[in-house]
C-alpha cells in the first residue's frame, strides 16, 4: 500500500513538472501585455497606467504591463506585427473598424466563448450602437471601451454678435447654412468648420442623407448614390459656393481654429472636448449633430480585443482584465479624464459620472441620443478604402473634379479593391 501511494505521488509530481514546473512556478502571476493608444502620450497615458496599477493591486495572480503604443494606426500595426511574429499582445485597444482586418489575418479571439455562466449576456449590457462594430458572422469579437462621437461645438459669443440665440444651435443642414450665412457678421474668418481630411464626418452626412456606405459584411460599397452626392454637395455649398468653411481641416487644426475664434461652429470628436474646454477663453456650447433626412451619426474610437496565441490561463486572465477596464466604474473614471463617451449605460449611474454631468450636461444629452448611433464604416482593406475616399474628398472640395465624376471614380476604385472579397 505504501509503495502504491509513493508511486502515485511520483507520477503526480512528474506530471506537474511537465505541465509547467514546480508548484511555486505555477503560483507565479500571469503576465499580460496590453497595448493602448492615446492621441497625446502625456496625461492620458499616465491615467491609463494608474488604472492598470489598480487592476494589478486587486488581482495578485495577474500582472498586466501597460504599453503606450502611439496613435490608433500605430497601435494596430504594432499589434499585427507582434501577433504575426508569434508574440501577440494579450489585449489591445484598437479602432472598432479594425475588426475585419484582424479577422482576415486570423489574429483575434471570439469573445462569446467567455460569455457563459455568470458572464452570460455580458455584451448585451452595452449600448448596441457601440456594439455594432463588435459583431461579425453572428459572433462577438471585441468590447467597447474608449468610444467617441462627432459633436457640434459653437461659440456663444459669436452667436450673440450675429444676432443668433446662443442657447439654440442649428439642428438641420438647412439651419447650418442659414446660421453660417448669419455668422458672416461674427468676428471670425469662418462660420463653420468640419473634418474634411478624414472620412468620419462624411460618414455622418451620408447616414443623415438616408444613405449607407457598405453592406453588413464589408464587401460592397455604396458611394455612387444620390445620398452620398447630397452629403458632398452640402460640404461643397459651404466651402465653395458660400466660402464659409475651410476646404481642408483635420481634428487638431479644427480645434485650434475654434479655441482661437477663427471659426464660430465646428464639428469635431467628443474626444476633443477636454482640449477645447481647456483652451477656449469664451463660453461655448456642445451637442449632437444637426441632421437631414435622418438624425444619425457613426460611432468612433477604440474597442478591446483579445489576441490568439495565449495559454488558457492567459486567456482567462485577459478576459478578467477586459471586464475590469470596461466596467462602469473604470469607464466613468476614463470619461472624466479624457472626454470619451461611456459605452455602458450603468456608467451614467456612477457617482463620478453624475458629478461630471453637473459640470458638463451635454453628456446626458448624448446618452439620450445614442439610439441614433450607427456602426462606423468598416470594409475589408478598410485602410486603403479610407485613403481612397479621403483623396476624393480633397479633389472635390478643391475643385479638381466634379462631384458626380468624383463619386463614379471612387466607386470604381473601391469596387476593384473589394473584388477579392466578393463571392
Amino acid at each position: 500500500m505504501k509503495t502504491a501511494v509513493l508511486l502515485l505521488c511520483m507520477v503526480l509530481f512528474s506530471t506537474q513538472a511537465f505541465a509547467g514546473g514546480s508548484a511555486e512556478e505555477i503560483d507565479e502571476p500571469v503576465e499580460l501585455r496590453f497595448l493602448f493608444p492615446v492621441q497625446v502620450a502625456g496625461p492620458q497615458a499616465e491615467r491609463m497606467q494608474e488604472i492598470v496599477n489598480d487592476f494589478n493591486a486587486e488581482h495578485e495572480q495577474i500582472e498586466v504591463e501597460a504599453i503606450y503604443s502611439g496613435n490608433y494606426d500605430q497601435t494596430v500595426q504594432r499589434a499585427i506585427t507582434s501577433a504575426r511574429g508569434g508574440n501577440p499582445p494579450a489585449v489591445a485597444v484598437a479602432t472598432s473598424i479594425s475588426l475585419l482586418e484582424f479577422l482576415d489575418m486570423g489574429l483575434i479571439e471570439d469573445l462569446d466563448q467567455f460569455m457563459v455562466g455568470d458572464d452570460a449576456g455580458y455584451a448585451d449590457e452595452f449600448y448596441q450602437g457601440f456594439m455594432e462594430n463588435s459583431y461579425y458572422d453572428g459572433r462577438t469579437w471585441s468590447i467597447p471601451f474608449q468610444r467617441s462621437l462627432p459633436l457640434l461645438y459653437w461659440n456663444k459669443e459669436h452667436f450673440e454678435a450675429a444676432g443668433l440665440d446662443p442657447e439654440t444651435p442649428p439642428r438641420t443642414w438647412d439651419d447650418v447654412i442659414e446660421f453660417s450665412d448669419a455668422l458672416r457678421d461674427a468676428p471670425s474668418e469662418y462660420s463653420f468648420t468640419d473634418i474634411t481630411e478624414d472620412t468620419w464626418t462624411i460618414q455622418a452626412l451620408i447616414l443623415q442623407a438616408g444613405g449607407e456606405y457598405s453592406n453588413d459584411e464589408g464587401t460592397e460599397a455604396y458611394f455612387d448614390t444620390p445620398e452620398v452626392n447630397s452629403a458632398f454637395t452640402f460640404w461643397d455649398t459651404l466651402a465653395n459656393d458660400m466660402g464659409v468653411m475651410p476646404r481642408q481641416r483635420f481634428y487638431g487644426d479644427a480645434a485650434q481654429d475654434f479655441v482661437t475664434g477663427t471659426t464660430s461652429m465646428m464639428i469635431n470628436s467628443s474626444g476633443s472636448f477636454s482640449s477645447v474646454a481647456d483652451g477656449a477663453a469664451f463660453e461655448f456650447g456642445v451637442g449632437t449633430l444637426p441632421g437631414d433626412v435622418e438624425d444619425a451619426y457613426p460611432t468612433g474610437g477604440g474597442n478591446l480585443y483579445m489576441f490568439q496565441g495565449l495559454s488558457e490561463r492567459e486567456r482567462d486572465a485577459a478576459w478578467e482584465f477586459i471586464k475590469y477596464i470596461a466596467s462602469p466604474e473604470i469607464s466613468a473614471k476614463w470619461t472624466v479624464e479624457t472626454g470619451y463617451i461611456p459605452a455602458h449605460p450603468a456608467t451614467y449611474e456612477t457617482a463620478a459620472m453624475q458629478e461630471h454631468i453637473e459640470s458638463y450636461p451635454h453628456f446626458a444629452d448624448i446618452a439620450d441620443d445614442l439610439e441614433n448611433a450607427r456602426k462606423e464604416m468598416a470594409f475589408y482593406s478598410n485602410s486603403e478604402i479610407r485613403e481612397t475616399l479621403r483623396a476624393t474628398i480633397a479633389l472635390v472640395l478643391t475643385g479638381q473634379v466634379g462631384i458626380e465624376e468624383g463619386l463614379a471614380d471612387l466607386q470604381a476604385e473601391v469596387d476593384s479593391i473589394l473584388e477579392p472579397y466578393q463571392n
